[in-house]
C-alpha cells in the first residue's frame, strides 16, 4: 500500500505538469499520424520518419513525467555539484545496490568521452518501450490506421492519375534484406556520430543519434509481425509439423465429441493464460525497466571494457581490432543501463513488482472509465456529435492514464531501490559474521542503546 500512497502523493504534487505533458503527447501522436499520411504521397521515407513521432508521443511524455517526479524520490535523487565526491557515500543514494555506482559521478561514454546522458542510452529505453507498445496493441493500431488512411487516399485520389495506384512505394514496405541493411548502417552511423560528438561536443549530434536509433528500432518492430507470419508459413510446410498435426487429428477422433469438448476447453484456458501474461506481467516489467533507466541511468555502473572474444582472435590486424573494440564498447554502453535496470528490479523483490502489476492493470483502464463518466454526464447523443468529441474524450483518457502510470512507475522504482538496499545490507551483515552484524544493527537502529564499556 505504501507504493500506492507514494504514487498518489506524486500525482497530487505534480499533476499540472503531468497532465500537460500527457495532453502534449496526445497532440503529437495525432499530428504525426495526419502528417505522415499527407507526406506519404510525396515521399514514403520522410513519411516513415514522421510516423516515428506517433509512438514518441506515448514515450516522451512518460519520460518527462518521470523526470518531473525524480526530485521527489529520496532513493533516486541525483546529487548536485555540492554533493559528496565519488569516494564518499551519499545519504539516500543507492550506492551499494548491485549494478549501481557508489559515488556521485555518472559513468563515462566511450565514444563521446563525457558523462552519460539519457539520450546516450535511448536504446535501453526503446527496447522495453517497444515491448509495451506491441503488447498494448498500439503499434498494430498505428500501423493499421496509417495503412488504411494512406491506402484510401491513394485509391480515391490517384486512381485516375498518370502514375496510377502504387501502394508499396507509398506505404514504405521494405524487403528483409533492406531492413538488415538499415539496421547495420544505423549501428555504424550511431558509432560514427558518437565519435564526432566526442570531438565537437555538440548536443545536437547526440539528439540525431537518438533519432537514428528510434528510426531503426521502429522499422524492425513494424516488420516483426510479417516475419512471424513468414516463419509460421515455413514451419507449416515442414514434415515434422505436418506429422504433429496429423497425430492431433487422430487423437481427436479417438476421444469422441465429449473428449474434444473437454480438450478444447482446457486448451482455450491454457491459451488464455499465456495470452494474458504479456499484459499482466511482461508490459508492467517493461515499464519498470523504462523507469529504472530514466531515473537511475546516471547512478548505474559502466559496462565492462574486457573483450574476451577479441582476445582470442590474435590473427586480427591491430587497426581492425581497435575498430571492433570501439564498436563493442559503444554497443555495451547503449544497452548496459537496461541490464543494470533489470538487475535493480530483481534485487528489489517480488512484493513491489506485484503491487505495480495490479496497479498497472487499473491505470490502463482509466480511458474506459473516462468514457463511462462522459456518457453518464452527457447521456445519449447523436452519432455525429459523438464523433466530433470522441477524439477529445480519448485524448483526455490517455493523458490521465499516462500521468497516473508515470507516478506509479516512479514510486515503484523508488521502492525497489529502497528494498534492494535493505536486502543488500542484510546480505553484507550475514557475510560479515554475527559480531559485525550485531554492531551494524545497533548502528542502524538508534533505539537500541549502546553497550556500556
Amino acid at each position: 500500500m505504501r507504493i500506492l500512497v507514494s504514487a498518489g502523493r506524486l500525482f497530487v504534487a505534480h499533476w499540472p505538469a503531468l497532465l500537460t505533458l500527457g495532453l502534449l503527447g496526445v497532440a503529437v501522436r495525432n499530428g504525426a499520424m495526419w502528417g505522415a499520411v499527407e507526406l506519404s504521397q510525396w515521399n514514403s521515407f520522410v513519411a516513415q520518419l514522421l510516423l516515428i513521432m506517433s509512438p514518441l508521443g506515448y514515450l516522451v511524455p512518460v519520460v518527462g513525467m518521470l523526470w518531473v517526479c525524480r526530485d521527489s524520490l529520496p532513493n533516486l535523487r541525483v546529487p548536485g555539484p555540492t554533493s559528496p565526491g565519488p569516494t564518499m557515500p551519499y545519504p539516500g543514494r543507492p550506492g551499494h545496490l548491485p549494478g549501481m555506482l557508489p559515488g556521485a559521478r555518472a559513468p563515462m561514454m566511450p565514444s563521446e568521452g563525457r558523462e552519460r546522458r539519457l539520450i546516450d542510452v535511448a536504446l535501453s529505453v526503446l527496447v522495453p518501450f517497444l515491448v509495451v507498445y506491441e503488447v498494448e496493441g498500439l503499434m498494430d493500431a498505428d500501423r493499421a490506421q496509417f495503412v488504411n488512411e494512406a491506402a484510401a487516399d491513394e485509391m480515391f485520389n490517384d486512381i485516375f492519375t498518370a502514375e496510377g495506384i502504387d501502394f508499396t512505394s507509398r506505404l514504405g514496405v521494405w524487403s528483409g534484406w533492406t531492413l538488415v541493411a538499415i539496421v547495420a548502417c544505423a549501428f555504424v552511423l550511431r558509432w560514427l556520430l558518437g565519435r564526432l560528438e566526442g570531438k565537437l561536443g555538440f548536443l545536437g549530434i547526440a539528439v540525431l543519434g537518438g533519432c537514428l536509433e528510434i528510426y531503426w528500432t521502429n522499422q524492425v518492430a513494424g516488420q516483426i509481425e510479417t516475419i512471424e507470419l513468414g516463419l509460421w508459413n515455413v514451419a507449416a510446410d515442414r514434415q515434422l509439423v505436418a506429422a504433429a498435426v496429423g497425430t492431433v487429428g487422430v487423437a481427436q477422433e479417438s476421444v469422441g465429441d465429449a473428449g474434444n469438448t473437454a480438450v478444447a476447453f482446457l486448451a482455450d484456458g491454457i491459451a488464455a493464460v499465456f495470452e494474458s501474461l504479456d499484459i499482466v506481467l511482461i508490459a508492467p516489467l517493461a515499464w519498470l525497466a523504462i523507469g529504472a533507466v530514466v531515473l537511475g541511468h546516471k547512478l548505474m555502473e559502466p559496462p565492462s571494457t574486457e573483450h574476451q572474444w577479441l582476445d582470442r582472435m590474435t590473427w586480427l590486424p591491430g587497426g581492425l581490432r581497435s575498430l571492433l573494440e570501439s564498436l563493442t564498447e559503444d554497443l555495451r554502453a547503449r544497452f548496459s543501463a537496461l541490464w543494470n535496470g533489470l538487475k535493480m528490479i530483481v534485487h528489489g523483490g517480488l512484493g513491489p513488482m506485484l503491487v505495480f502489476c495490479l496497479g498497472y492493470l487499473v491505470v490502463m483502464r482509466v480511458p474506459y472509465g473516462v468514457g463511462w463518466l462522459v456518457r453518464t454526464v452527457t447521456g445519449p447523443v447523436e452519432t455525429n456529435t459523438w464523433l466530433a468529441f470522441s477524439a477529445m474524450e480519448a485524448g483526455a483518457g490517455l493523458a490521465i492514464s499516462l500521468a497516473l502510470a508515470a507516478a506509479l512507475i516512479a514510486a515503484t522504482v523508488d521502492a525497489l531501490v529502497e528494498r534492494g538496499l535493505v536486502v543488500q545490507e542484510e546480505e553484507d551483515d550475514a557475510a560479515a559474521g554475527p559480531a559485525t552484524a550485531r554492531r551494524t544493527s545497533r548502528t542502524r537502529d538508534h533505539r537500541i542503546p549502546a553497550v556500556p564499556a
